[in-house]
């Protein structure tokens, strides 16, 4: 299945938002750089200013770009995750948000890191170039090397809050 093919099957998916009705002919894909560190991107052609004056007004919101990381062609899975989170965005979305989440989950959901050798590389990418490579506890001193994005909540020995 080609990405037309599923922006296609995606598009009427998309939840109402202020451009939804504009995405059919407004959004064009093109293919990010292979060493961007984005799995994609959403851009509104017309810029900042502009796009905040066409949201408030409900105009159409001129030429809406979305890029995605060529990789994403060997993951089908996330390249479907990728482009609905994208094509929401597109739609009018622009933080992300709790609604933005929620909204992908449902027409995409995510895939496991385990299951994505892309995303597990990315993983490495960010904790090599992180500044904290290690997490310790005040409470008993224990200190484990970091293996994960996000901070523990807990000590893995002790088990208090860290």
């Amino acid at each position: 299945m080609d990405v037309d093919e599923i922006l296609a099957e995606l598009l009427p998916q998309v939840p109402e938002n202020v451009f939804t009705r504009w995405l059919g002919d407004r959004v064009s894909i093109i293919w990010l750089e292979e060493d961007d560190s984005r799995l994609g991107m959403t851009r509104f052609e017309e810029g900042n200013v502009e796009l905040v004056r066409r949201r408030r007004l409900s105009l159409d919101p001129g030429p809406i770009t979305i890029g995605l990381h060529p990789r994403l062609l060997d993951e089908p899975v996330l390249l479907r995750h990728t482009l609905t989170h994208e094509l929401i965005h597109a739609s009018g979305v622009l933080n992300h948000s709790k609604e933005l989440h929620d909204a992908v989950d449902e027409i995409a959901p995510g895939v496991s890191i385990s299951d994505s050798p892309m995303l597990q590389e990315k993983r490495e990418e960010y904790l090599d170039s992180a500044k904290v490579k290690t997490w310790s506890c005040k409470h008993c001193g224990y200190e484990w090397k970091r293996s994960t994005v996000r901070k523990p909540i807990r000590c893995h020995k002790c088990a208090r809050p860290l």
